[in-house]
């Protein structure tokens, strides 16, 4: 079986096992990354809430985490567990987490070129349940999120520094 199906099957019994814990703690799931590691592989889980999930939230998921993932891992007992907020650089990991960040700058990093392009910095202009559209360039890229290897926020630093009047 291809690692990357193999991965996908492992990330859905994951997620089936993290939510509960996780929702338990006001925080709902961001996203799953399982990476290989030289000596053994690492669970990375990002949570969110409505207000922002805090180091504390993450503290809280990763405590309870360990005990509800060690009863039933499909990665085995050896592994490495982080628990994070996505951060301000982001990662998209589902279609719909796109809803909110019309306007918004992207990197994406297309599974295969398209017209020879492989990675696209551009503004999110559009974003429906069938295709997200990109705007960089004076051209248009019209995605599914199927075809996204990496899909990632591309905040404007100056821009955010000068709205919470840390930059004159």
């Amino acid at each position: 079986m291809p690692f990357f199906c193999e991965k996908k099957m492992v990330k859905d019994e994951i997620e089936i096992i993290v939510e509960p814990v996780i929702e338990r703690h006001e925080c709902f799931l961001w996203g799953i990354e399982i990476l290989r590691g030289k000596k053994r592989p690492t669970l990375r889980i990002y949570i969110e809430s409505v207000e922002g999930a805090t180091i504390d939230d993450c503290e809280n998921v990763s405590r309870d985490l360990n005990y509800e993932i060690d009863l039933d891992s499909p990665l085995g007992e050896d592994y490495v567990l982080e628990v994070s907020t996505p951060g301000i650089e982001r990662r998209f990991f589902k279609q719909d987490q796109l809803l909110e960040y019309l306007g918004e700058d992207l990197k994406v990093k297309l599974r295969e070129p398209l017209e020879g392009v492989k990675n696209i910095n551009g503004t999110l202009v559009d974003c429906n349940e069938n295709f997200f559209l990109l705007e960089s360039d004076k051209l248009e890229y019209k995605l599914d999120f199927s075809d996204i290897d990496v899909c990632r926020l591309d905040p404007n630093f100056d821009k955010l520094m000068k709205e919470s009047g840390y930059a004159k």
